[in-house]
């Protein structure tokens, strides 16, 4: 496997009914073969190359059985960090998705809930929480960003909403802007080639989560930081 490097792809799975599914357009359709099979498809990625998954477990959000507290067992001897996401709206549910052996949990809704998220840093603490916000052209929930600040926490994902890229120049200025106020900022959404994560490492971002170009095959983990490298960005510890 190979060394991490400062921008880190994060290959991402949504899992249904215990298996992969992925976006095609604006809905989900079911994936086949070995990309149907949640440790099959992380293996293949992990073999890649990757150095950390995420989870967003729709069954669990659901209140349907989950097999991603076996899919974590599974992938407990490996050298990879695994977060997860998806209808994590309280303390106990926080609490039982890190019990799965999660590194941290992914939130979108508790930033909308100051009180409640300040309660679930305290549970869980500060490392094992990251804030996740939708951005379309530059604009994030401001209220959700001051409320993540509030609470102390230090990750945020950025997730690009359609039809727009994290590798517009407002987008990228966001990045930017939310760096220098401290915060570790991932990329998400609508990522398709690899020049895209060459301007957002560029501009501050410390790596990127990435769904259907893995899957559909226009991106893979071992290319993108050969691309990178040959752009001319550092990739070096």
């Amino acid at each position: 496997m190979s060394t991490p490097s400062p921008f880190n792809i994060v290959p991402v799975m949504h899992i249904s009914s215990g298996r992969v599914i992925r976006w095609q357009g604006d809905h989900f359709i079911r994936c086949h073969g070995i990309e149907a099979n949640p440790l099959s498809l992380a293996l293949h990625w992990l073999q890649q190359g990757a150095h950390q998954l995420h989870v967003i477990d729709l069954d669990a959000a659901q209140g349907r059985a989950s097999v991603v507290p076996a899919l974590l067992l599974a992938l407990m001897n490996k050298s990879a960090q695994v977060s997860v996401g998806g209808g994590i709206h309280n303390v106990c549910t926080a609490k039982e998705r890190l019990s799965y052996g999660a590194s941290h949990i992914v939130v979108g809704s508790l930033l909308a809930d100051p009180l409640l998220l300040h309660k679930v840093v305290r549970a869980v603490g500060l490392p094992r929480i990251w804030g996740s916000i939708p951005v379309e052209n530059g604009n994030g929930i401001d209220q959700h960003i001051i409320h993540a600040k509030e609470a102390g926490l230090h990750n945020l994902v950025l997730v690009a909403q359609s039809p727009y890229t994290m590798a517009e120049p407002a987008n990228l200025r966001l990045i930017e802007k939310l760096t220098q106020d401290g915060f570790t900022i991932w990329t998400s959404g609508q990522i398709h080639h690899s020049h895209e994560l060459v301007t957002m490492y560029q501009a501050g971002a410390k790596g990127a989560f990435i769904s259907r170009a893995l899957h559909d095959g226009s991106l893979r983990v071992d290319r993108i930081a050969e691309d990178i490298q040959r752009a001319g960005a550092h990739m070096s510890a």
